[in-house]
Order: C-alpha cells, then sequence, then structure tokens
C-alpha cells in the first residue's frame, strides 16, 4: 500500500510539471510613431498599431499616446505591422493648419518585424500621408470561381468608381499590375530588400538606384483605356467594370480552339460565377497576340458591344486579363501622356545579372509614384504563404485578402461610407486593411 501511494504521488507530481519548452512567455514590445519630415517628424498620438502574426494570423493592436508610444503584450515571432492615423477636416486644421474637404489618412507598414525575448523591444514608425484621388479601385475580383463547377479565371473583373463629386473621363486611364516577389524566402538573397521584396536599386539599366524601391513600382502588364479625352464619362458616385472577358459567364462558352474544333467549357453551378455580357470594358488579347506571334486562348473572345481595352506595355506572358487567383499581386491606375510613358525606362528583375541578360529577358515597366491615382495591395489567405508588399506605403500601407482563398467566388470591395441621391461612396485611406472587405460572391452592377 505504501508503494503503491509513493508511485501515484510520483505521477502525480510529474503530470504537474510545466512543460518549459513549450510554455511561450508573452513580451513587451513598444513603437515610437512619428510622422515624417514634411511635419517636422512630430510624435503621432491616436495612431492605431495593429500587429498579424505570420505564423497563425492573430492581431494585436495598441494605440500611441501624446508622445507618439504604443505598447503591446505579444508572444515572440515574426509579423505584419500596420500604422493609421486619420484625421478630420477640422483635426488636419488644428493639426497642420491646412484646410481641407476630406479626411486625411497617415499610415505605415512594416514586413516581417522579428519580435524576440532577447531582440530590440522597440520600433520605431514613420507614418506617410497618400493622395486621394477621384478615381478608386473599387472592387477586385480576382480568386474566379471553381475550375470544374464555374468558370476558373476567366469570370475575372476590377471595379473602377468615380468617388467624387464631379465628373470625370476615363479617356487615356491606364490599369496597371505591379510585378515582384511572390513569397518571403528563408534566407534573404543579395538582390533583395530585407522584408524579401525585389531591390530595384540593383536592376541593370537603373537611373535613380536612390530612389528606385520608393518612388517607382514597377509592372509587367499595363492596360489602357482608349478615347479622345471626352468619350468615356463616369459619373460622381457611379463604377464601371473592366472584365477580362465580357460574357454571360453563367453558361457555357462555346468556342473553336486554335485548330479550328469546337470546345465547350460547361458551367454545372453557374450560381458560382456572373454575367458580364454588359460590362462596359474588357480585356481582348488576341490581336496583340497574333501580332506577336503568339498563341491565344481560346476562351479569351470578343463582345462588339464592350470597349478593347490598348495594351500600353505587356512583359507577362499570360494571354488575358489574368489576375494571381491566390491574391499574390498588387494593382493600380494612373494617369499621364502616351508620350510621356513611352520615355520611362523598362529594366529587368535585379536577379538577372548582365552575363544572363538578353533580347529575350522580360523588363518591366518602371512607373513613378507620383501619376498613381490609386492602388490596392492584395495578398494570400494564409499568412504563412504572404508575399512581401509591392506598393509604397503612400500608395496603399495596407494589403486585403479573401477568406477562402483562390477559385472561392470571393471579391474584395470598398467599405461604403455613404450613399446621396443614388450616388455612392466608399472609404479610401490608403489602407486596404481597413478600406476593404470580402464578399461571398462579386457584386455587379451596370449602370
Amino acid at each position: 500500500m505504501k508503494k503503491f501511494f509513493l508511485l501515484s504521488l510520483s505521477i502525480l507530481l510529474f503530470a504537474c510539471e510545466p512543460d518549459n519548452e513549450e510554455f511561450v512567455v508573452p513580451i513587451q514590445h513598444q513603437f515610437e510613431v512619428t510622422y515624417n519630415e514634411s511635419y517636422d517628424k512630430k510624435p503621432a498620438g491616436n495612431a492605431q498599431v495593429k500587429l498579424t502574426s505570420s505564423s497563425d494570423g492573430k492581431t494585436y493592436s495598441a494605440q500611441t499616446n501624446e508622445n507618439g508610444i504604443a505598447e503591446v503584450e505579444v508572444v515572440p515571432g515574426t509579423y505584419k505591422v500596420s500604422v493609421n492615423r486619420n484625421f478630420t477636416p477640422q483635426e488636419y486644421l488644428d493639426f497642420a493648419g491646412q484646410n481641407v474637404d476630406d479626411n486625411i489618412a497617415f499610415n505605415a507598414s512594416l514586413d516581417n518585424l522579428n519580435i524576440t525575448n532577447s531582440g530590440n523591444s522597440l520600433t520605431e514608425v514613420e507614418l506617410v500621408t497618400g493622395r486621394i484621388g477621384n478615381l478608386l479601385i473599387k472592387q477586385v475580383y480576382f480568386a474566379g470561381s471553381d475550375v470544374r463547377l464555374g468558370a476558373s479565371f476567366r469570370d475575372q473583373f476590377i471595379e473602377i468608381h468615380n468617388n467624387s463629386n464631379e465628373l470625370v473621363y476615363l479617356d487615356g486611364l491606364y490599369f496597371a499590375q505591379v510585378y515582384g516577389s511572390s513569397s518571403i524566402p528563408s534566407d534573404i538573397k543579395p538582390h533583395q530588400l530585407p522584408n524579401g521584396q525585389l531591390d530595384w536599386s540593383q536592376s541593370l539599366g537603373q537611373q535613380d538606384p536612390d530612389n528606385a524601391n520608393s518612388k517607382y513600382i514597377y509592372s509587367d502588364e499595363v492596360l489602357q483605356i482608349p478615347g479622345t479625352g471626352e468619350d468615356y464619362p463616369l459619373a460622381s458616385g457611379k463604377s464601371v467594370i473592366i472584365a477580362a472577358t465580357a460574357i454571360n459567364h453563367k453558361a457555357p462558352l462555346i468556342v473553336n480552339d486554335r485548330n479550328g474544333e469546337p470546345r465547350t467549357y460547361e458551367v454545372p453551378e453557374p450560381d458560382r460565377t456572373i454575367n458580364l455580357e454588359n460590362a462596359p470594358f474588357e480585356a481582348y488579347f488576341r490581336p496583340f497576340q497574333e501580332s506577336q506571334g503568339s498563341t491565344w486562348l481560346d476562351s479569351d473572345i470578343d463582345n462588339p458591344s464592350s470597349v478593347n481595352l490598348e495594351i500600353a506595355f505587356k512583359s507577362f506572358g499570360g494571354k488575358d486579363l489574368i489576375l494571381d487567383t491566390f491574391g499574390r499581386d498588387a494593382y493600380v491606375i494612373f494617369r499621364d501622356n502616351p508620350g510621356e510613358i513611352n520615355s520611362w525606362n523598362a529594366i529587368p528583375s535585379p536577379a538577372i545579372n548582365s552575363d544572363e541578360f538578353s533580347e529575350s529577358t522580360s523588363t518591366y515597366l518602371q512607373i513613378p509614384t507620383s501619376v498613381i491615382i490609386d492602388g490596392v495591395e492584395v495578398q494570400r489567405n494564409d499568412p504563412n504563404k504572404a508575399k512581401p508588399k509591392r506598393l509604397p506605403d503612400a500608395i496603399d500601407a495596407g494589403e486585403i485578402s479573401t477568406i477562402s482563398g483562390k477559385f472561392s467566388s470571393e471579391s474584395v470591395i470598398r467599405i461604403k461610407t455613404r450613399e446621396t441621391d443614388g450616388k455612392a461612396f466608399y472609404q479610401d485611406t490608403n489602407n486596404s486593411s481597413v478600406d476593404f472587405e470580402v464578399l461571398d460572391h462579386p457584386e455587379v452592377v451596370i449602370d
């Protein structure tokens, strides 16, 4: 009996002993947030600090005090950080002495902030304010619908919105997909920035290395709305859709393939996809592909009732307007005259050295951020597989992902702030993490 009691007591004590190897102790980490030098680097009080764990997606948040200091308790790990401070017109007048008509947003972001028990317990963050334009990228449908039961990537689209009180003409507006690293490597390469993104200052032919990663973005595909200046008006509070292919994707698609043989793309569950046959704009790539001596997609067909966008620049091998279904992408809209764009530099990836460069090497158009009207950074839904940001904070300090991932029929759309006399207006703080929400099915409204 005595031996049995001692054995039981030993088992109980062993079971109650904590597992020191798995027990993680939270630590305090401080953020010192200031405005940029345009505002004399003043402390940024009342700024919202949000950390998202790169391993499990868990979030932590805090608010800075009047000295710009925020303290948050987190477990050691790697985090994405976003910081934003919004001003009403009256608050901005009191702060900067300037009259503005709309709210002003300051933002900052950090990728791959490694917080450890033994590391630096203070992170400095500098806020910047971005341009608030009259046109917005309102909705992006990049996930596509089920490959077998829906329309795969054929039904993708973007939606442009006039968020101003004035009529805006879309003639000459450019849409660009932004090129960059699609994943964060375990080991940072010499041609990459600390966050894993490409270091464009090292590209062959780079003419502005000091500003290469802050004052430019790089695109592998640029499309333009045609027109002579006043052909395509967009009323205040209204939107237009640019479809990859402007057809009714709910119906079976019957086409002839490149050999002239009939082919049918069935859509067993039409509710998974959408009807885009009345979309005012579409991307039709076949003429361009033929002019380059390249093959085309048989599913990329021309809707004569929809205006075809012009291809201003292309090094991406996609045979249609193809958005990355995983969310490893970023998009911008911008304006400038064609003469300026034709003079912009096009350079190879910084991973390419002089021995590897040839006439067939892909190059990427170097677009000044000063011409960009709006940008949206999208992201994978799995934080363990996130890509590093491609857009500077002044364009988009955040990012938005779908919930269910690729081919889920989900879209991302801006949050509506008000609707007046049939005109809708949407949130624009240059931070997609707070400006966007996820729809389980795209919203298609053709005015």
